[in-house]
């Protein structure tokens, strides 16, 4: 990245635009010093400018459960989470107070209510032995302590799910010692510390596994990061607090991660500048085989860059271009180029053209039926994004580094990718989005709408939610905005009771046309009331808006519904910033308004009228339940 200016006159120059009610353009210039990730003392200025800015956020509550000193992280992590559109509050717990946090029906992390729990711990104070005087124990007695620490991990991970049901919980992993026991033999040893340590964190990853909401904070990966100030000495001598500055912001970041899988605000969307970022040099100028690419550096670079870009293709992301050049020159490369580790079929929309960008990103947008704030643009053109941001601020622009060396590894460090659920069908996802984009050019040469339906064979199936689908659905609760009706967040463990519960209904339902698989797209959740079937959720993945499929899973719930002796169809609609393509569900579909409710409004549809069908454009498969 470009090096930072001074604080000095960062500061200067920010506090004039906050003063001057130029508060977006503060918040801009804020908000690119953190992503830079400044030195530790500069966070304190960064999180109180941020809050000034009032920018619009999501808001998170987090607890924090340590047995060592930790409120060193507070402004970092403050000024992280705003920087990345969060409002996050923090509660810090009593040291070493974590059974009776947890427990205390009266105490400050319950009055908090958390949606984020992270238990945070140093191995010598889970288990001393372990940790202090190994080689004081025997085999047998390591295998017991082992047990026993997480057998207490285990109680405090169930009493948080039991009295947070609401919330994750992020277990912290065990770090090995920088010097362990047996020195140099250690790590090949059968009885050494560090398979001691192993053994801990893997009964930690078989607890997060076998408890929904569960889940571990890969310290070891972080301290590898972090280095020396992972275990400052001297930070721990004197105030008990083991992180150095430069470990806090890592973990500060991390944790921000967390924050944002937690909220469903997960980014969709990757969508990509050319010259001087999937390579080095202007195609245009250079040529397809004269761009800078391959095994030499700064080739190399790029290289490594477009395999991260492929790590996130195969983990879901969805991939699009924006990029001034020719479209005939930009092929030709992907084409010749063998050092091309990326393929144009990678890509689920491109607009390459001499456009402005902002233009295109909303092409885009509209190409992938995906919301703007679904999408990562990286540019290396400080213009290009600075257009971007004032036009379309709901988009994450990332500047590529001036130095090429550190540009691998940025969108991961950045983490706006990251989720706490992977399914096979986020492996699909390209696919998915490139069929969407074949949709949206054949809805542009169709003649009428009947034709464009008709013309897609589209095939819909519905079947309660099934064990492989709950992490899908759980999913889909947790990441959808725009069609959700309700917007009510459930984790696997939710779905999981509420399927298995004989008072609630819940239903998968999965598309294909002509196009391929578009996996499942749609989730509803309805209580069984006397005479009435109440929709909790309902909602469908913002791919398959624009099809009808709202008006054919709707009369599928109506049917199913009725013949379960049902009179009544019961839906609620709670408006939110996002969700306005489903505003007018109900109303379209022949339901009255009883009343508003809860900021929204409550809906219902006479079943008797039997005035819901499944548009005869569609093929419906269904599973029994």
């Amino acid at each position: 990245m470009a090096k930072l200016a001074n604080i000095a006159d960062f500061r200067t120059q920010v506090d004039g635009l906050i003063a001057a009610g130029s508060l977006a353009q503060a918040y801009r210039m804020l908000t690119g010093r953190t992503l830079a990730m400044p030195p530790f003392y500069e966070y304190p200025y960064l999180a109180e400018g941020l809050g000034k800015c009032q920018p619009q956020v999501v808001a998170c509550r987090m607890g924090i459960l340590s047995t060592f000193t930790l409120e060193g992280i507070r402004d970092v992590l403050k000024a992280v989470a705003l920087a990345n559109g969060f409002g996050l509050e923090t509660y810090f717990g009593g040291y070493g107070q974590l059974e009776q946090e947890i427990l205390d029906p009266a105490g400050g992390l319950r009055a908090h209510q958390p949606k984020l729990i992270v238990l945070a711990w140093r191995l010598e104070d889970i288990s001393a032995p372990l940790g202090e005087w190994f080689l004081e124990l025997s085999s047998r007695q390591v295998a017991e302590e082992v047990e026993a620490a997480l057998g207490r991990i285990r109680a405090l991970a169930a009493g948080c799910r039991a009295n947070f049901p609401d919330a994750a919980v992020l277990l912290q992993s065990f770090v090995p010692p920088a010097y362990p026991a047996l020195g140099i033999l250690d790590v090949e040893h059968a009885s050494g510390q560090q398979k001691a340590v192993a053994t801990l964190n893997a009964g930690l990853v078989e607890l997060a596994g076998a408890q929904s909401g569960v889940h571990v904070l890969d310290c070891a990966a972080l301290a590898r990061r972090s280095g020396e100030a992972w275990q400052d000495s001297r930070h721990w001598h004197v105030s008990r607090a083991p992180l150095g500055p430069a470990a806090l912001v890592d973990l500060a970041w991390e944790l921000v991660k967390y924050v944002r899988a937690v909220t469903g605000r997960t980014k969709k969307a990757l969508v990509l500048d050319l010259d001087n970022t999937l390579w080095g040099g202007v195609l245009g100028e250079e040529g397809p085989m004269g761009i800078s690419l391959g095994a030499v550096y700064p080739g190399s670079c790029f290289a490594a860059f477009q395999k991260e870009v492929r790590g996130l293709s195969q983990r879901g992301i969805v991939l699009a271009i924006n990029s001034k050049n020719n479209e005939a020159d930009v092929r030709e490369a992907f084409e010749k180029n063998p050092q091309m580790v990326l393929k144009w079929d990678d890509f689920a929309a491109v607009r390459i053209n001499w456009d402005d960008k902002v233009s295109n990103m909303r092409l885009l947008a509209e190409d992938l039926s995906l919301g703007l704030d679904s999408f990562v643009f990286v540019d290396d053109n400080p213009y290009e994004l600075e257009m971007v941001q004032q036009a379309l601020p709901e988009v994450t622009a990332v500047q590529v580094p001036a130095e090429p060396a550190s540009l691998p590894g940025l969108l991961s460090k950045l983490g706006y990718f990251d989720s706490l659920v992977f399914s096979e069908e986020d492996r699909q996802r390209g696919h998915f989005y490139r069929g969407e984009a074949q949709r949206t050019r054949l809805r542009q040469d169709a003649g009428d709408l009947e034709s464009f339906y008709r013309s897609l064979q589209m095939k819909l199936g519905a079947c309660p939610v099934s064990k492989m689908q709950v992490a899908r659905v759980a999913q889909l609760t947790q990441r959808t905005n725009q069609f959700n009706v309700t917007t009510r967040r459930y984790s696997e463990s939710d779905i999981q009771r509420l399927s298995g519960d004989p008072r609630w209904v819940a239903r998968a339902y999965s598309l294909t046309d002509r196009f391929g698989d578009s996996g499942v797209i749609s989730v509803a959740l309805a209580r069984k009331e006397k005479s009435a079937w109440v929709l909790d959720t309902f909602l469908m993945s913002c791919r398959v808006i624009g099809r009808t499929v709202e008006t054919a899973i709707l009369a599928l719930i109506a049917a199913e519904a009725r013949a379960a002796g049902a009179k009544e169809l019961v839906g609620q609609f709670i408006p939110t910033k996002k969700n306005a393509p489903a505003k007018d569900l109900f109303e379209r579909h022949g339901f009255r308004q009883v009343r508003q409710a809860d900021g929204g409004s409550i809906w219902s549809l006479d079943l008797q009228a039997g005035s819901l069908k499944v548009p005869p454009w569609f093929t419906v498969e269904q599973a029994g339940g």
